[in-house]
């Protein structure tokens, strides 16, 4: 879920930071302008829509001009392409602590990541602005490598990094194509994305119940016993037909 803050913490984008200390008064003054504006922006987004929201409603509420805004922004959809980047930002400690510490099965390990990506996504404002944000990217994503796939591509390498642990580790075979085995995960993980969006009742930790479910499924022929017994019953109908 998007959050951006009018007093940030330090370690995250130049935006999010409270240490400015190394840049100069102006470009301090300047990141804590982009700063507010896009904290203003996620709340008018939250309450009106983001269709709704015109860059002349964000410069009133940051009691600034028009133009001040596309000095920053020079259209609304890189407002959202720069929450969705914080959003990103915000993630990524918990994200390194599941890769760091995976669960001890994959399926676990994958669905506690999925959880991770959408664990603030829980009332109904946040499934309101969620679902204006799937509509303002689908109708916006009309190129192979834009700013949303680029977006994307942070949370596809977190997956991998598990996958390929899991591989190491022998519990999933080593014969999985990672790019396209990470590719089905997202697709999953957008796929549950749209539904707590639209959900009322679903919470985040009934999400991760669901994709555990789901990625049972899909990796039971992923595992590296899986494959060793699905090729006991060939074996030992070859000497069957041996012996007769």
């Amino acid at each position: 879920m998007p959050r951006v803050k009018s007093a940030p913490q330090a370690g995250k984008s130049l935006f999010q930071r409270d240490d400015l200390s190394e840049l100069s008064h102006r470009d301090r003054k300047k990141a804590r302008q982009r700063a507010e504006l896009l904290r203003i922006s996620l709340e008018l987004f939250k309450e009106k829509g983001f269709d709704s929201t015109r860059m002349e409603d964000i410069a009133l509420q940051a009691d600034v001009s028009t133009p001040t805004v596309y000095n920053y922004f020079q259209t609304k959809l890189d407002v959202l392409v720069e929450i969705l980047k914080q959003d990103r930002e915000d993630t990524k400690q918990a994200f390194d602590e599941i890769v760091e510490n995976p669960a001890a099965e994959p399926e676990e390990a994958l669905a506690t990541l999925v959880q991770a990506n959408m664990n603030n996504v829980r009332e109904p404002g946040d499934k309101r602005l969620w679902r204006e944000i799937l509509a303002a990217v689908a109708r916006s994503h009309d190129k192979e490598d834009d700013s949303f796939e680029k977006n994307h591509e942070v949370f596809r390498r977190y997956i991998k990094r598990l996958l390929t642990h899991f591989i190491d580790a022998g519990k999933l075979s080593k014969a999985i194509p990672l790019d396209i085995a990470a590719d089905i995960i997202f697709a999953i993980n957008s796929h549950n994305l749209r539904y707590i969006a639209s959900s009322e009742r679903c919470t985040p930790e009934r999400i991760r119940d669901i994709s555990r479910q789901q990625f049972k499924l899909l990796m039971s022929n992923w595992r590296t016993d899986a494959k060793t017994a699905s090729s006991k019953p060939r074996t030992a109908r070859k000497s069957a037909k041996k012996s007769k």
